[in-house]
């Protein structure tokens, strides 16, 4: 059973929002290296608006954790955020996926 098993709803919103950021930053990094500015102006939009909704999950999630709801676990959205970001250049590079030894089997934490 891998950490994606065992992930709440908070980690679920903070790591699909995450690695929406990744996506665009990857795609902003491709337009760079084309020297398509057209491309790199829709994309930097895009990765404003995706920077927007990682903001206000980030800003739901405090609230709820200042509520008194558990603690969003650091090791598995890390988990979630380079399983999903694998496709995208930023997420290779920032959150390189760990080895499938590096998982227990309980509690779904990355070392």
């Amino acid at each position: 059973m891998s950490p994606a098993d065992r992930l709440t709803d908070a980690e679920i919103r903070l790591a699909e929002q995450y690695v929406r950021v990744l996506d665009f930053v990857s795609r902003c990094a491709q337009a760079v290296e084309e020297g398509n500015w057209y491309y790199l102006r829709d994309k930097a939009h895009q990765l404003q608006d995706a920077t927007s909704s990682l903001a206000r999950v980030a800003a739901e999630t405090v609230e709820q954790v200042s509520a008194g709801t558990p603690r969003p676990r650091a090791g598995v959205v890390g988990w979630a955020v380079a399983h999903g970001g694998r496709h995208f250049r930023a997420g290779r590079l920032l959150h390189p996926e760990p080895e499938p030894s590096q998982h227990t089997p309980q509690g779904g934490e990355v070392r």
